[in-house]
């Protein structure tokens, strides 16, 4: 293939444009849409500053949550973790492990990259351990809700709207990444400092041509 190319990517129901082999927007329903589907972290980690955590801890953390994420992108499967920040672990139904896993070893995040793809969500902690997997998020319904979403994304909203200690990232099948603490989906924000610039008008044709 030609480096200097344009071609269309179609997995089913939606596709990806790519321009020189890398995706620049994606398509579905007839519309164009210029995510490319790939779940943006930026938003978690931004918000895991505002935790008292050692910045070894702070980088680990985001570090495996990261790789998680984006092997379930890889392989097109939802995923939902619980990044758990309390001072206690936060009580989930499920798979919770007698002796949690330690993530920093590579085979053992491999291990649960592969458990991520079971129904419920994995649990993690700021000692970047497994703690639970196959686990059900619970709690009463609250204003802001999207049946759209689906289950996963409003259980979400549920639990972490009573467990304000805890990040919630949602990664969807047919969607970018959710990002979810306190009841609410977290957007990216880019604070830009105000600068003072002079922005001289373009000069007239005659000018242009004289010049």
């Amino acid at each position: 293939m030609p480096k200097r190319r344009s071609t269309a990517h179609f997995r089913g129901n939606f596709g990806f444009i790519k321009l020189a082999g890398e995706p620049i927007c994606r398509f579905s329903d007839g519309n164009v849409y210029s995510t490319t589907r790939k779940p943006n972290l930026v938003t978690l980690e931004e918000t895991l500053l505002e935790f008292p955590m050692d910045s070894s801890a702070r980088h680990g953390l985001f570090k495996i949550v990261n790789e998680i994420v984006h092997e379930a992108g890889k392989e097109m499967h939802g995923c939902t973790l619980v990044i758990d920040l309390s001072p206690e672990p936060a009580v989930l139904s499920g798979q919770q492990l007698e002796n949690p896993v330690d993530l920093q070893e590579q085979h053992l995040l491999d291990l649960a990259k592969s458990l991520a793809k079971l129904d419920g969500a994995l649990h993690l902690r700021d000692d970047l351990h497994l703690h639970g997997f196959a686990c059900l998020l619970h709690g009463s319904a609250i204003k802001g809700e999207d049946r759209a979403r689906g289950a996963r994304f409003n259980s979400a909203l549920r639990f972490s709207a009573e467990h304000p200690r805890v990040i919630i990232v949602v990664v969807s099948s047919d969607r970018p990444g959710s990002i979810i603490q306190e009841g609410v989906e977290l957007t990216a924000r880019c604070e830009w400092e105000s600068f003072s610039i002079r922005i001289q008008p373009p000069p007239s044709l005659a000018d242009w041509i004289g010049s």
